[in-house]
């Protein structure tokens, strides 16, 4: 079953989605940092055939939808704006199935807006830890010259297969199938060659630092079914303490992938399908 594109207009941005299947329950799927829709070619059929009406979303500034205008940055504020309309014009509510930086976006949505989200799937992902507020200075200092930076750098156009490998050198987990997907779909044609999609934008580090605090007011807010999906072999990890009152605020359950590292819908996209469809299947409004 292949994708269908589709844009619409959210929080003044054109956003590009890919959509499997006609009816059903909507279910939108959300990749991470730096990547894009296409992450989830290996999920979203099987959703669709067993009877959802499945969306990937490309984030602001990645895939093919809109960058932010001169002068924009981006901020997890603006990920969660953008969701909120997205979901309007998906009809109002939707399950959440989210990757990493996308997870943290979907969490603080289903907070703001409870009662539009039925269920969250979170993907490796509760967030980033806790930030110091105190060095603030430094990170503003650090922000002003990472712009200065990106202003000032040229694009060295690259390869299909450069791209490739620097995937597979950066995500270990990849099968070279997989690697070359991901590339193929996360580049543009420019001058030379090709580049990256997403905005250099962001790839620098931003003033604000995340504060479990105010994530955790959100969180407490969320009131529909919430399950994490981890890679077993996964490094990324939270103090144990700090993740289960994560898990506790949201009262959420856990699941793990053996086998598979940081995305397990790429790595293990079977055993993370199965998963995927049992949590869809037990929603209250899966009906």
């Amino acid at each position: 079953m292949s994708p269908r594109s589709r844009f619409v207009v959210a929080n003044r941005l054109r956003h590009h989605l890919l959509e499997w299947g006609d009816n059903g329950p909507v279910v939108l799927l959300l990749h991470g940092f730096l990547e894009h829709a296409h992450t989830w070619d290996l999920v979203a059929p099987q959703l669709a055939a067993a009877g959802h009406h499945v969306f990937a979303l490309d984030w602001r500034g990645h895939g093919d939808s809109d960058r932010v205008g001169a002068g924009g940055y981006y901020y997890f504020a603006d990920y969660t704006a953008d969701l909120a309309f997205v979901v309007r014009a998906l009809g109002d509510r939707v399950a959440l199935v989210a990757h990493s930086m996308g997870a943290t976006a979907s969490m603080h949505y289903a907070g703001a807006e409870p009662d539009r989200v039925t269920g969250l799937v979170l993907v490796d992902g509760l967030g980033p830890p806790d930030m110091d507020p105190d060095p603030t200075p430094h990170r503003f200092r650090a922000w002003i010259r990472d712009l200065e930076r990106v202003a000032g750098r040229e694009i060295a156009p690259m390869t299909l297969d450069e791209a490739t490998r620097r995937l597979s050198e950066r995500f270990l987990g990849f099968s070279p199938a997989v690697a070359r997907h991901m590339a193929e779909h996360g580049t543009r044609d420019v001058p030379g060659g090709l580049a990256w999609k997403f905005d250099p934008l962001h790839q620098t580090s931003g003033p604000v630092p995340f504060s479990r605090t105010r994530a955790m007011a959100l969180w407490h807010e969320i009131r529909c079914p919430v399950l994490l999906i981890e890679g077993g072999d996964s490094a990324l990890r939270l103090d144990a303490t700090d993740k289960a009152e994560r898990l506790a605020a949201m009262r959420a359950r856990t699941a793990v992938v053996p086998g598979a590292g940081h995305h397990p819908h790429l790595e293990r996209p079977e055993i993370f399908t199965d998963l995927v469809l049992d949590f869809l299947g037990g929603l209250p409004c899966a009906d």
